[in-house]
């Protein structure tokens, strides 16, 4: 399938692997002793003393919030979100909603120029990984081509491993991996798209670990944290020319829990000018995300990641090829956390909605 994996993979049943990245993906929901939802109980609050994850056609019982900065005073996020299975035909996707509310959060410096519209990300899983479709982030509406698209450039398989997560068999706390995986992304709405498959792909580096993290709720929850950076070296065992990446984290009881971008020392935002290191400052000032407090990972002898800086007036990293001793500082210039869950309406519908707001093409 012309996808390199670059560094050795893990024996899950011998390590004790973490599940099946499905898991991941989807919001758990709370059962009653009866094994029916629990209406309004979010996973890990005392009351919920059994979970699954929730089907095809299930309303949320609960939502997830980003976390709105102090200027904001309003105790929501001004961003919703519900990670869930939607059936169309005979498929099955994983459905990421941004669903934009009357909280009125300033607008990042790193933001796109559209902040006010709705949308869903698009995730499954195949045999080998768990990857994105099509994203509606913070930053814009993109879609992923993989080379799988010459298989059948009519089918939605074209957007398989266009951006990988991780392994669909989760390795074990505390693994790391990373991959090279060839793909073309298309910004703007997925029925743009040629109906042709792109010429040539750009070949970005993924890299994952799975680690404990504490999040801005507060909560400590395991989690596969996810990088996708622009480009990769050569040989594929590093990040190379990047100058962004895109981070997420992953978890059993949310599904998408956490939303990063960095960008390395030298690289500028192209419409405001402002460098990263600015960004940086102003993205820690908003007071919207916790710090990163992940420790130093290693990704390959070409590729170690430190542990975020100390200082909390922005939030750095540096990454080192300790074989050539090249190394550069990243900053963290955006940042959505999605843990700020809270009870959903008892009329609340947001399966219907999730049913327009992503493109057939998903599904096809």
């Amino acid at each position: 399938m012309g996808i390199a994996l670059l560094s050795p993979q893990p024996s899950f049943a011998a390590q004790g692997g973490s599940g099946p990245i499905s898991d991941f993906m989807t919001m758990d929901v709370c059962l009653r002793p009866d094994g029916s939802v629990a209406p309004g109980v979010i996973p890990g609050s005392p009351d919920c003393k059994s979970r699954r994850d929730i089907r095809p056609g299930e309303q949320p019982p609960y939502t997830l919030q980003n976390f709105s900065g102090p200027r904001a005073g309003c105790k929501g996020g001004s961003i919703i979100k519900v990670n869930i299975p939607v059936t169309k035909g005979k498929n099955t996707r994983i459905t990421s909603s941004t669903i934009r509310t009357s909280c009125g959060t300033p607008a990042a410096a790193d933001d796109a120029d559209d902040t006010n519209s709705n949308g869903a990300s698009i995730q499954w899983y195949d045999g080998g990984y768990g990857f994105i479709m099509g994203s509606y982030s913070p930053v814009a509406l993109s879609s992923f081509e993989s080379n799988l698209c010459a298989q059948n450039s009519q089918s939605s398989q074209r957007f398989f491993r266009g951006w990988v997560i991780a392994p669909a068999a989760v390795p074990a706390a505390g693994t790391t991996g990373l991959g090279v995986f060839p793909s073309k992304l298309y910004a703007g709405k997925p029925s743009d798209i040629p109906g042709t498959c792109s010429p040539r792909y750009n070949k970005g580096l993924t890299t994952w670990a799975v680690s404990d993290f504490t999040f801005k709720s507060n909560r400590k929850l395991l989690s596969i944290v996810s990088s996708h950076y622009s480009r990769s070296s050569e040989d594929g065992t590093g990040p190379g020319e990047a100058m962004q990446v895109e981070q997420t984290y992953w978890t059993r009881e949310f599904g998408l829990s956490r939303w990063e971008k960095w960008a390395r020392e030298e690289w500028v935002h192209p419409r405001s000018k402002l460098p990263a290191v600015e960004l940086a400052q102003k993205m820690a000032a908003a007071g919207r995300c916790s710090r990163p407090g992940l420790g130093p990972m290693t990704y390959s002898n070409a590729m170690q990641v430190s542990a975020t800086s100390p200082d909390d007036s922005l939030y750095s990293r540096v990454i080192t090829d300790p074989q050539t001793g090249e190394k550069h500082t990243w900053y963290m210039t955006l940042c959505e956390d999605y843990t700020n869950a809270a009870p959903a309406g008892a009329s609340a519908d947001y399966v219907a909605p999730m049913q327009k707001l992503a493109d057939d093409l998903y599904w096809r």
